[in-house]
């Protein structure tokens, strides 16, 4: 098996900046993939991937075709959620797999159809929604590709044929196209998740049932159906199966540690069964485990921090002002990351000196934090900056200001000109006043 941790973006978690450098791993190895064609690990907070299986080797969606179903329907219901859809024979006429059993002639609200489908994972909710969208499934199915394909969520090398994810050998996607899905879906859809991560769903009655509950078939999230893969860090999303495609799961995760939230993104496609193991189940805990306990948040540097000096002229008895960086730099870095070994600080000021006078907090530079990966210094990429400012006020001596403004002015081009035309001015003088002597002289010979 091929293992790859891509580099990691590290958001700087101070407000005035918003930059992202790249961080290295360096992390506790990460868990072998086991019985499973591809993995996606994926930090949201620091917008990276820490670690991808095969990310776009093609495999069958399966269930997760369901989210890019509830991004479609929530996209163009999700201002008519209490809104009844009366259930045709035409919705029921694909349908297939697991489902809620809805009838002809039924009236169910828009958001007991998502909470059928996005908690249950019922395959006619998702037929009803895509007629009440599109008017047919293949109009729909056109709407869910041109989404996947879109800028927005560049899931390039994804192609959907049915709503649901009942098998269809020309129906594929990629971890990483999935784990893109999954992240618009979790970031740009208002309400996605509460339906996604909710543990059950109540029904209401319609006009030919009374209300009944369905459950999440999620079992990182859910103990109803299967309790030995419960994850407590768990926020639901996504997991199904069939024959062709192996288990597939899509599960957001997420924990405070040292006071920031970390989440993440996880996903497992074409994840074998043996015996009583799913493998889909085993290898995103495993996965989520090790980024909980492999990344951290690394105080690189704090507020006030003395970093250098910087010479001051026209000062009252001050040469220099010592510079402090503005803000904290917490960098999500491997956890066994040795600050003092693999940390270096640079920086770079506005000018070589400052001049008087000069404000406390005034902003004249940057520094730069950098990782050498084992302390390698060939081996560095830059993680994180922050604003030099200046630690005190320092006055101006009118003195020095004045005899500054003296020698400025000695060599500004007026002065320059002045001077040019004076010399000018003074040799025509001379050879002038010569020339007329001589002149005078020569006149009294004639």
């Amino acid at each position: 098996m091929k293992k790859l941790i891509s580099l990691l973006l590290a958001a700087v978690t101070v407000s005035s900046l918003a930059a992202a450098f790249a961080v290295p791993t360096g992390a506790v190895d990460a868990p072998e993939i086991k019985n499973a064609a591809s993995a996606y690990l994926y930090n949201i907070e620091n917008s990276q991937a820490i670690y991808t299986y095969n990310p776009e080797e093609k495999v069958y969606p399966t269930s997760t075709v369901k989210i890019m179903t509830g991004i479609v329907a929530l996209e163009a219901l999700g201002d008519r959620l209490d809104e009844k859809v009366t259930i045709t024979s035409e919705m029921l006429s694909e349908v297939s797999g697991n489902n809620v059993k809805l009838t002809v002639g039924e009236q169910v609200t828009v958001k007991d159809l998502l909470g059928a489908m996005l908690v249950y994972g019922a395959n006619d909710a998702a037929y009803a929604l895509a007629y009440t969208v599109a008017g047919s499934s293949r109009d729909f199915v056109q709407m869910m590709n041109a989404k996947a394909a879109s800028d927005e969520i560049g899931a390039y090398n994804t192609v959907y044929t049915n709503p649901t994810g009942i098998h269809d050998e020309n129906m594929t996607t990629t971890a990483k196209d999935t784990c893109a899905i999954a992240l618009y879906a979790y970031k740009s859809v208002p309400s996605f998740m509460d339906f996604a991560g909710a543990l059950k769903w109540t029904m209401e009655a319609t006009n030919t049932r009374q209300s009944y509950i369905v459950y999440n078939r999620n079992c990182l999230l859910s103990l109803y159906y299967e309790d030995s893969y419960y994850y407590d860090k768990a926020r639901g999303m996504n997991a199904g199966s069939t024959y062709e495609a192996g288990y597939c799961v899509v599960t957001t995760a997420s924990s405070e540690v040292d006071g920031n939230t970390l989440t993440y993104l996880a996903v497992v496609m074409d994840a074998q069964a043996e015996e009583d193991t799913v493998y889909s189940y085993v290898n995103v805990k495993n996965l989520l485990d090790w980024a909980f306990e492999a990344y951290v948040y690394v105080d690189v540097l704090s507020p006030e921090q003395t970093i250098c000096e910087i010479p001051v002229t026209l000062a009252n008895g001050v040469d220099y002002v010592t510079l402090v960086s503005k803000d904290s730099l917490r960098i999500y870095l491997p956890a066994d990351t040795d600050i003092d070994k693999e940390i270096s600080l640079t920086w770079s000021t506005d000018s070589k000196e400052l001049q008087a006078p000069i404000e406390k907090g005034e902003s004249v530079g940057w520094v730069f934090a950098t990782y050498h990966e084992n302390g390698n210094s060939e081996n560095s990429v830059l993680i994180g900056k922050s604003e030099l400012i200046t630690t005190a006020d320092i006055s101006r001596s009118d003195l020095l200001y004045g005899l500054y403004k003296i020698k400025q002015f000695t060599k500004s081009r007026v002065f320059i000109a002045a001077v040019i035309a004076a010399v000018v001015l003074a040799v025509v003088y001379i050879f002038g006043s010569a020339f007329m002597r001589w002149h005078r002289k020569n006149s009294k010979f004639r």
